[in-house]
């Protein structure tokens, strides 16, 4: 076998010299077939004992680890088994086995936890994204179907037959919701988000968000209103689409919360001292707060608001759904460099709060 026509396709170089990093060769079932100066320096041994051993003598968990990073083309971190040491592995897929190349020994271990955490998470949202993609395109078809049939599209239904169809449809078009919210929530997990500031009035933001939603307020005897003070500058520079959408979430959670009463929206700019128990930079914010005394939390609900992987299993999925929606709004706030939380007072009202950087 000529390992050199292998990694670089060629006779004219000289593997062991070109090489800086530490490269190995094994097949399928993880023996080593080859391995150059640098592998032998790394791993503390010699060619020959190379040559005789199994990568996962070196390597801990080294065959999953080796899929990985073929299956997500880059960098994986590994960790040796005979002494305390990190590595980058990058791996390459060949006819006979695996061609792996090591680098950048050692990182503190602290950091190696973060990015196996980042690792993970990627891994975890961006499984999410495919099985959401996946399963829209079935759910947004029986939505579709069931609503035609609802309307007579398919020829006159029975009594029966219609509170069947309105019945799937009603139930398909919740599930659609649970999928776009579920999928919200792991494209603002990815971290590869960023905002595409311009400037705007929020005014006239905030008073859109409010009229796309009137019919469905309106049917439920809720009346919104938007108040801020007269010198309240109304021009912010921020990304417009992703406080849009912060808006349309939060109002969306206390639509589906309540069918009578009032929320008030109210544009303000947060005082120095508020800036600052926030954890935020000196600078010029506009704060937003949408309150209604019809949505009463307690404290176990406050708890893990933000956070549905703690009520996964909890048997009420609308909060499951809440704290999916409210989520993906912490995620876009961070993305704009601000600060989330709710004020619950008991019997008295719920206020959403939200402070992002103006300018």
């Amino acid at each position: 076998m000529n390992i050199k026509k292998i990694l670089f396709k060629t006779t004219d170089i000289d593997v062991e010299k070109a090489l800086p990093d530490a490269v190995i060769m094994c097949n399928t079932d993880g023996k080593i077939l080859w391995a150059n100066d640098a592998a032998a320096e790394i791993f503390e041994t010699s060619k020959m004992h190379l040559l005789t051993s199994e990568i996962s003598d070196f390597i801990d968990n080294s065959m999953n680890l080796i899929t990985n990073a073929i299956t997500f083309n880059r960098a994986v971190i590994t960790k040796s088994v005979i002494k305390e040491a990190y590595f980058y592995m990058t791996a390459k897929q060949i006819e006979d086995g695996y061609v792996l190349d090591f680098r950048d020994a050692q990182p503190e271990p602290a950091e190696v936890n973060r990015r196996v955490g980042d690792e993970t998470s990627r891994d975890k949202n961006n499984f999410l994204l495919k099985l959401t993609n996946d399963l829209k395109s079935p759910v947004q078809s029986i939505v579709g179907f069931s609503q035609a049939m609802a309307d007579g599209l398919g020829g006159t239904l029975s009594e029966q037959q219609s509170k069947y169809i309105k019945i799937i449809n009603k139930n398909s078009s919740e599930l659609m919701y649970f999928i776009d919210k579920l999928l919200e929530l792991s494209q603002t997990e990815t971290g590869d988000n960023t905002a595409e500031y311009k400037t705007f009035d929020i005014t006239s933001l905030v008073n859109s968000v409010v009229r796309f939603n009137e019919q469905f307020y309106k049917d439920k005897e809720i009346k919104i209103s938007v108040k801020y003070d007269e010198e309240f500058n109304k021009v912010v520079s921020s990304d417009e689409e992703i406080v849009k959408n912060i808006l349309q979430d939060i109002l969306e959670v206390l639509l589906k919360s309540f069918d009578m009463g009032e929320i008030i929206i109210n544009l303000s700019l947060p005082d120095e001292e508020l800036i600052k128990s926030k954890g935020l930079p000196a600078g010029s914010y506009v704060m937003i707060s949408l309150a209604s005394s019809a949505l009463l939390l307690s404290e176990s609900d406050l708890n893990a608001i933000f956070d549905p992987y703690k009520i996964a299993e909890s048997p009420n999925r609308k909060n499951v759904l809440r704290a999916i929606v409210l989520a993906s709004v912490k995620n876009m706030v961070q993305i704009l460099k601000g600060d989330i939380w709710i004020e619950s007072q008991i019997l008295k009202s719920t206020s959403f709060n939200i402070i992002i950087p103006s300018k």
